[in-house]
């Protein structure tokens, strides 16, 4: 029997990155299963057109809410220019009339993120109503997260969010290792269960059959180079490390020449023009190529294009972009601050860093000199990786846990 799922997430953007992505993929998914599924957000641009055009089998809804926040409105900006949560959005009393009526025919109502207001004000609805609630904190609960505005979150779980999630139905957490940061946060009663750990649904039919590499050296100058190419493809922004990677080029390009390419909106985007002056000041600009955004076969040819995916983060729940590029074959080198990090290592097409501070760009530079100088290790990981990937994510045993998790905690 089908289960009426909806999924609350502020913004359905993909320019927002990998949780929109989630979300969407986890609502086709339940969808296909024959579970009555909705996508409710305020800002639904990335939602598929079919799913706008009204209820249809198998396929999800979805609902836009509008979202107010009369600081910035005071301003002259729309909200759809909003990046980041402020005190000041909410849910005003229109968006919460339609919100409650489609919880009053909703089993479960399912919160992506830890902290923002309007996920309090749906929570609340849902617990007035009788309705049990799945949070998914996507990695806002891991140690490096909280450390950013430490007192402001701990007054915020102190306040609102603790009560949220100790009384959720359950915690999803996408890795071992982000539950074992999360149950840090949740009271002694809440430690021992409620804590899931299920993986991101992830759609890799595109990756069954991938185009190859044309349509990245048709489009991209930098991906016909014969030179070695690392590739970035993630937000451009402080806590991804794009600044560190840079500083490595510079060191690699004193001995060889090695192409570095960012592929992804900048976040915010001035930082974009900081990152083009670093790598004008370390003398490599002729190297570093800001690609902008890059979707669809482009994205994936883009992969195949690559010698090395890159992503040196500080802090990443599941790491989308890690995974599809083992998907398409090509290697990857990241950091211990994604949470799925040991099972990427132990995937064989992964060299992980737990270098910090101060040791860290030394240790990237001496992997990535390692790595480049291995062709036959190179091909070796870009195959054990893609055949990990996709056993990793498969789609029928991630389904039957998601399911699992909407019954109730016992």
């Amino acid at each position: 029997m089908g289960v009426r799922i909806v999924h609350f997430i502020k913004w359905l953007r993909l320019r927002d990155g990998g949780t929109v992505r989630a979300v969407l993929d986890m609502c086709a998914g339940l969808a296909s299963r024959g579970h009555e599924v909705t996508a409710l957000s305020a800002d639904d641009s990335g939602v598929p057109e079919s799913w706008k055009a009204g209820a249809a089998l198998m396929l999800p809804r979805n609902l836009c809410l509008r979202l107010a926040d009369p600081l910035f409105e005071r301003r002259g900006r729309t909200m759809d220019q909003a990046t980041r949560d402020t005190l000041t959005q909410y849910l005003p009393k229109d968006s919460m009339r339609l919100a409650r009526q489609l919880l009053k025919k909703t089993d479960v109502l399912h919160v992506h993120g830890a902290w923002a207001n309007v996920n309090h004000q749906l929570i609340s609805a849902a617990r007035s109503l009788g309705v049990p609630y799945v949070i998914s904190p996507h990695g806002m609960l891991d140690d490096w997260s909280m450390a950013q505005g430490a007192l402001k979150k701990r007054l915020h779980l102190a306040l609102v969010s603790g009560r949220n999630l100790n009384r959720a139905r359950a915690i999803h957490c996408t890795a071992q290792a982000e539950r074992d940061q999360a149950i840090k946060w949740l009271s002694p009663a809440r430690e021992s269960k409620g804590a899931v750990t299920v993986p991101l649904l992830f759609d890799t039919a595109p990756m069954l059959a991938l185009p190859g590499d044309a349509l990245a050296k048709a489009a991209f100058a930098a991906a016909r180079s014969e030179h070695p190419k690392l590739l970035f493809l993630s937000r451009l922004n402080v806590k991804k490390g794009v600044e560190p990677l840079l500083h490595v080029a510079a060191r690699l390009n004193q001995r060889s020449p090695v192409e570095i390419l960012l592929a992804g909106p900048a976040d915010p985007p001035e930082y974009l023009a900081h990152l083009q002056q670093v790598a004008q000041s370390l003398g490599i600009s002729h190297r570093v190529h800001f690609l902008g955004m890059v979707t669809g076969d482009l994205k994936w040819s883009l992969y195949q294009a690559a010698d090395l995916f890159v992503l040196p983060t500080s802090q990443e729940n599941f790491g989308y972009v890690l995974l599809e590029a083992l998907a398409c074959s090509t290697p990857i080198l990241t950091t211990t601050g994604v949470d799925i990090w040991p099972e990427l290592e132990a995937s064989g097409g992964a060299t992980i860093i737990r270098g910090t501070g101060e040791s860290f760009i030394p240790q990237l530079a001496e992997s990535l000199q390692g790595l480049l100088g291995d062709a036959a290790r190179l091909e070796q990981m870009g195959r054990t990786g893609r055949e990990w990937a996709l056993r990793f994510l498969d789609r029928e045993t991630i389904l039957d846990a998601m399911e699992a998790m909407y019954r109730p905690i016992t």
